[in-house]
């Protein structure tokens, strides 16, 4: 994509759409404006991660991707197409992905093709704090993780004078903590090892 669109940021106009209410309308908190469009992004992701949890513990695919994930070789004896569960797995990935950026995309008004990077280390985080194989950990880890950031950005950055670039390290520090406190994260279980 970087070959055939260039590394400049792309406009990602929302305004344009529904004329400009999706930005200029929502719900007021307080002194805080939450624009409809970021409504929209917040309610398409907990969607998605209902729908993936559904399709994850409620249907053969996802038993077939759970068994292929505890143990390959014991679900391919059990007549489990393992190469088909792990190629389903990365087309559900991508295509989760692909709407996750959609969804920055509409929230902030640009793209460019670095942009998954730093969301990327964001989402490894947040999995790791809500807990490694559980989606709704992940998403707790996800708003909890957004939370401190949001916390950093804006009182932090006032109150003790850290730098906005350096955010990442309180959210890195965060994941350092979890890893040292409870490595299984808020929701995970603890891997229970039999001597």
């Amino acid at each position: 994509m970087l070959l055939l669109f260039g590394s400049d940021f792309k406009s990602y106009d929302t305004f344009d759409l529904a004329d400009g209410a999706l930005s200029l309308e929502g719900i007021d908190i307080g002194e805080t404006h939450v624009s409809l469009v970021r409504i929209i992004a917040v309610g398409a992701a907990v969607a998605m991660m209902v729908a993936l949890s559904l399709l994850v513990y409620r249907t053969q695919l996802g038993k077939a991707m759970r068994a292929t994930a505890y143990d390959r070789e014991a679900a391919a004896m059990m007549g489990i197409d393992v190469d088909r569960v792990i190629v389903s797995a990365f087309v559900i990935g991508s295509a989760l992905a692909g709407a996750g950026g959609v969804l920055v995309g509409l929230a902030f008004g640009q793209i460019n093709s670095f942009m998954g990077f730093n969301y990327g280390l964001k989402a490894f985080t947040a999995a790791v704090i809500g807990g490694i194989g559980s989606i709704p950990g992940a998403m707790l880890g996800g708003f909890l993780l957004g939370t401190v950031e949001a916390v950093t950005v804006t009182y932090a950055t006032d109150w003790i004078g850290i730098p906005v670039g350096l955010s990442n390290l309180v959210i890195f520090s965060l994941l350092i903590v979890f890893m040292l406190v409870r490595p299984q994260g808020i929701l995970g279980r603890p891997d229970i090892k039999k001597v």
